[in-house]
């Protein structure tokens, strides 16, 4: 897969909330003020399950720095 324009994004606070986004192209304020849950029961029967499996076992390791 070609990740030129792709950009793969974690949050997590620790408290158990975590955010995994894929962004294609360039992630801006109109971007995320337009993010909203996905609805499509094909999505969802497909993928959430691999998903939530690699969201719940990523977490964030912070560098010197960051």
């Amino acid at each position: 897969m070609n990740n030129d324009n792709y950009q793969f994004i974690l949050a997590d606070d620790h408290k158990g909330n975590k955010l995994l986004a894929v962004v294609k192209g360039e992630l801006s304020t109109e971007l995320v003020n337009n993010a909203r849950t996905i609805g499509d029961q094909h999505f969802i029967n497909i993928l959430a399950d691999q998903l939530k499996k690699i969201i719940d076992s990523a977490s964030v390791i912070e560098k010197d720095g960051e």
